[in-house]
């Protein structure tokens, strides 16, 4: 596992990481919908003055496309097939060694990407395989300030 010091950039899963994995349909003119955390979103913005901040997820719904976009995050990794993939296209993109890379996920499609990662984290809830391969399980379930805990633990808050 790289040492926290050295992560030059964060990239995580959307439901089941920034969300709680919930999605409610609002109806034909709205969608799905979702939570998400403020205090998560203040902890992107504050984490993006320091390091490149990436989404990679398979969620393809308006409600994630609007929060990425408030958040002024790069969006081509969202919505996608291939995590593993997306991961190497972002390393070559921001020319990021991948052992740079810190990855927060959930689920089963993200135990690929925690193979290939610097630090792989996985939520508190996350599917039992992605906590076997994961580096790091945190303290916060999906959708409960699991950025603000990224962000802590990069600042080396306790």
């Amino acid at each position: 596992m790289t040492p926290w010091c050295e992560i030059g950039l964060l990239a995580f899963d959307i439901d089941g990481t920034l969300t709680d994995g919930t999605t409610w349909w609002g109806g034909p003119g709205v969608g799905w919908v979702q939570r998400y955390s403020v205090r998560d979103g203040e902890a992107i913005l504050r984490l993006k003055q320091r390091l490149h901040v990436v989404p990679v997820s398979r969620n393809r719904t308006a409600a994630s496309a609007e929060r990425v976009a408030q958040l002024g995050l790069d969006a081509r990794w969202v919505g996608v097939v291939d995590k593993p993939e997306s991961i190497r296209q972002i390393c070559r993109e921001y020319h990021v060694d991948a052992r740079r890379v810190l990855f927060v996920g959930d689920g089963l499609d993200d135990v690929l990407v925690f193979a290939l990662v610097g630090v792989a984290c996985a939520v508190a809830d996350a599917h039992p395989a992605a906590a076997r391969a994961a580096h790091v399980v945190l303290r916060s379930r999906g959708g409960d300030r699991v950025i603000e805990e990224i962000e802590a633990r990069l600042t080396g808050e306790p």
